[in-house]
Order: C-alpha cells, then sequence, then structure tokens
C-alpha cells in the first residue's frame, strides 16, 4: 500500500480513489482531525446530539439571532434545507424562533438557554484545543502556522 503522502502521478479515477497529496488534502485533514476532537468534546458534555449539519447552521446564529432566511443565503442552501435543519434543532432544544417585529412574516432564530449552553461548552473546549495545539507545536510555530494560513485564504 502506498504511503498516505506519496505523490500520485496519475489522475484520480473513481475505480481508484486514494488521497492526492496536495496541501488541500492535508489542509482538510488537519480540520477533520480538529473537528472530530471538536465533536467528541462536546458529545463529552452532555450534547451527544449534535452533529455537523447542525454545527452548519448554529454557527450562523449569534447574540441577536439571525433571520432563518439568511441562514439559507449564508449557507447556500433552499430556504426549505434550511428550515428543516432549524426545526430539528427546534426540537432538540437548542434554538427558538421569535416573530420579527420588523417583519411580521420573518422568524428570527435564537439560541435557547440549552443553545446559549452549547455554546458556552463550545468556547471552553476551542480555548483547550488552542492551548493543546499550542503545546504541541510551540507558540513560535502556531505564530507561522497563522501566518501561513492568512496567505493561504488570500488566494
Amino acid at each position: 500500500m502506498a504511503d498516505k503522502h506519496q505523490t500520485q502521478e496519475e489522475p484520480e479515477s473513481a475505480d481508484n480513489a486514494q488521497l492526492v497529496d496536495h496541501i488541500g488534502a492535508d489542509l482538510w485533514r488537519a480540520f477533520r482531525t480538529y473537528e472530530q476532537a471538536m465533536f467528541d468534546r462536546i458529545a463529552g458534555n452532555g450534547f451527544e446530539d449534535i452533529t455537523l449539519p447542525d454545527s452548519d447552521v448554529l454557527v450562523h446564529v449569534g447574540k441577536k439571532g439571525i433571520k432563518l432566511v439568511e441562514i439559507a443565503r449564508q449557507r447556500r442552501v433552499s430556504k426549505q434545507s434550511a428550515h428543516e435543519q432549524v426545526h430539528s434543532l427546534v426540537k432538540r432544544g437548542y434554538l427558538v424562533l421569535e416573530n420579527d417585529p420588523q417583519d411580521r412574516r420573518a422568524r428570527i432564530v435564537k439560541h435557547s438557554k440549552k443553545g446559549q449552553a452549547l455554546v458556552t461548552s463550545l468556547k471552553q473546549i476551542k480555548r483547550d484545543l488552542h492551548e493543546e495545539i499550542t503545546s504541541l507545536i510551540g507558540p513560535d510555530q502556531l505564530s507561522v502556522l497563522k501566518a501561513i494560513l492568512a496567505k493561504i485564504e488570500k488566494l
């Protein structure tokens, strides 16, 4: 079996789905590792039912809330898709829907008390992960990594 970091000379085909060695794959693997650590820890804090699609919605809900239609726009999904995901989170107690005082047809999505507890837990988990990564690679290497990532973001 080939090393996962070995460069492939032939294009990837449907029959031969191996990881291609490029910076995108490296960034993806690092992010997935970070993401999995977050999800494992959030589950350990009592939020076992939070999924990746849930987090794609929850990240858009700030302190003041957000219109449901705006979640769909920011996620680049249909209003129906956003509606289904939001209502799933409402049923599980993480979000609440309120009438928009400026538009009677619109609904504002906000965190419930349980949702606020989730956000608080996630903030601590992210601080802990940041400290672990800093400890692992050192503050100087973390600064270099941040600078490199900032350059990549300018593509």
